[in-house]
């Protein structure tokens, strides 16, 4: 029960969410848009946290699941990548596998040395197992990834692209994995809603992104993860989310341009950089109570 109750909070830290109930609530999601998906999400998150454990990482960074959703991540992508023509492939399967297991010690090497990695070990990962295989056809392995459905332009969209965070493309995906983050924390739900849209209207109007990438939500899903990261009450929380999602949809984009699949790394660059911009404000912060204390000594 332990092991699967870390397993499940390491799903939800995919968005960023220490919260066992949001990674159920996102396991059963993805059965939705595949059941592929849904096996992929929780046994890639399982291999992660075992492997953490095999190798006696610390046991309060396997509790709050931080080796498990990159892992996650990189199965469900294998699945995504390969699964539609090679679902009963073994070989698949194992490249699946070793994804996992290479983020989960890409992970470890990031927490080692005090660096955020986000979901970069899972980037990485794919970019060898997934994108990599596919180009040299590795195994007689080819990119096989179901053509997206086009969907018309409405209220639905941002959902679509809540959705394609874990590679869904349900409605009912999208709003599952919405309700799971509004359970842990409304706050970045709500903000999520926002960037996803702030990042689809810079692609439609900055960039002429085609609407049929815009409408199956391609340029929402990095915005919502870093509304994830930097949601909070403060005013200057309000900078970090549009200025970060703005920045990923631009990052996205130009990585689209050169071939290299882009999974979430709009996401990790903006957010380093939103880092980098929140470090010095916070250490520049204006302190009320030392002005006090000059004028009236």
């Amino acid at each position: 029960m332990k092991l699967i109750k870390t397993t499940l909070t390491g799903i939800g830290q995919i968005f960023l969410q220490e919260n066992g109930l949001s990674g159920l609530i996102i396991v059963i999601a993805m059965f939705f848009s595949h059941w592929t998906l849904g096996v992929a999400c929780f046994f890639g998150a399982l291999i992660g946290t075992l492997t953490a454990q095999f190798l006696k990482y610390p046991p309060n960074e396997i509790k709050q699941g931080l080796y498990g959703f990159n892992a996650s991540l990189a199965l469900m992508c294998v699945m995504f990548t390969f699964g539609e023509v090679e679902i009963m492939n073994p070989i698949v399967w194992g490249l699946g596998v070793l994804a996992s297991l290479v983020a989960t010690l890409i992970m470890r090497v990031f927490i080692q040395r005090g660096k955020v990695a986000y979901t970069f070990p899972f980037v990485l990962s794919c970019w060898l197992f997934c994108w990599g295989v596919a180009k040299i056809e590795l195994f007689g392995l080819t990119q096989n990834t179901p053509a997206l459905a086009h969907i018309s332009p409405s209220m639905s969209e941002p959902f679509y692209a809540w959705a394609e965070v874990n590679f869904g493309s349900s409605l009912i995906t999208g709003v599952l994995l919405f309700v799971a983050i509004a359970i842990s924390s409304p706050i970045a739900a709500m903000w999520g809603l926002a960037a996803s849209a702030i990042g689809t209207a810079f692609a439609q109007y900055c960039l002429n992104v085609e609407s049929e990438q815009l409408a199956n939500g391609i340029y929402g899903f990095s915005p919502i993860l870093v509304a994830c990261a930097f949601a909070g009450t403060k005013r200057r929380s309000f900078f970090y989310v549009i200025a970060g999602s703005i920045l990923a949809a631009l990052i996205q984009f130009a990585v689209a341009q050169t071939g290299l699949a882009t999974y979430t790394i709009g996401f990790i660059v903006a957010s380093w950089v939103m880092l980098l911009i929140k470090k010095h404000l916070d250490r520049t912060e204006f302190d009320k109570n030392k002005l006090v204390k000059i004028l009236n000594p």
